[in-house]
Formats: C-alpha cells, sequence, structure tokens
C-alpha cells in the first residue's frame, strides 16, 4: 500500500509540472500578439459583426414598413394634393363616392422610413468596421472605407 500511495503521489505532483508548458506556450503567445499590436487567436471574435447585419436587416426592415405597411395621412402618396386622403374620406359620406378607396393616397411614414435608413446605415457601419484590420472614415467631401492587409 505504501508503494501504491508514493507512486500515486509522484503522478498527481506530476500533472501540474507537466500542464505549466502549455501554460507557458499561451503565454509567449498572447505576449507576442499584444507586442505586435493584434488581438490573439483565441479572443477574435465575428460577434459585433452579426450584431451589425443584424441591425442593417431590422432597420432596412423598419424603412419598407415605414414606406409600404404603415402609411402615414399626414404626408400624400404621388401627384396627390396635400391634403387629398381627407377630402377623399370627407367624400364618403356621399353615396355616390361610398366606395372609394382612400387608402392608396396615404403617404410614406415619413419618421419610420429615416429612422430605419439611419439604423441601417449603422447596422452597415458597424459590420464594416467589426474587423480590426478594416476602418470607416466619414469627411466633409465623403465617405472612406479603408482596409489593412498585414503579411
Amino acid at each position: 500500500m505504501r508503494i501504491v500511495s508514493v507512486v500515486l503521489a509522484c503522478v498527481l505532483s506530476g500533472a501540474p509540472a507537466l500542464a505549466q508548458q502549455p501554460i507557458h506556450a499561451a503565454i509567449n503567445t498572447s505576449a507576442a500578439a499584444i507586442a505586435n499590436d493584434q488581438q490573439p487567436v483565441s479572443e477574435r471574435s465575428s460577434t459585433p459583426r452579426w450584431i451589425g447585419l443584424a441591425v442593417a436587416a431590422a432597420g432596412s426592415t423598419v424603412a419598407i414598413l415605414g414606406a409600404t405597411a404603415f402609411r402615414s395621412e399626414d404626408t400624400t402618396s404621388g401627384n396627390t394634393p396635400p391634403s387629398g386622403f381627407q377630402q377623399c374620406e370627407a367624400l364618403k359620406s356621399n353615396p355616390v363616392y361610398a366606395g372609394n378607396q382612400c387608402d392608396i393616397l396615404k403617404g410614406p411614414n415619413l419618421s419610420m422610413v429615416w429612422s430605419g435608413v439611419a439604423a441601417a446605415a449603422a447596422g452597415v457601419t458597424l459590420f464594416a468596421v467589426a474587423s480590426g484590420n478594416r476602418s470607416v472614415q466619414v469627411g466633409p467631401r465623403g465617405i472612406r472605407f479603408q482596409q489593412r492587409v498585414t503579411f
């Protein structure tokens, strides 16, 4: 029984000493990546890219719904005069015009459309900047997308 205890103690005390080598290698890899101003491979994440893609899709959906399904009575569509929808609704009281389809005269919900466009633009920007090698710069003359290639 003594021999089994001695062997077991040697094996258990040797395991932490053998485990030091992978830990030491991981520390060296992380230190080299920090020295090169890069993230270690294990810390890279594509989560911001997926979030950017989801925000862009949601913003596009809101913009499309604002222009189609959630139309507003305050704006008009096409060449309709500004109060065209209200005049059409008022004419429905007359039996001759009772069958008028006035919903066609509603215009897009501009607040929904422009907020959807802004959200989609923010999502696309987040998607583009999610990688450490890409950047987006907004200047007085336009927007510049830049990607660095290292080798």
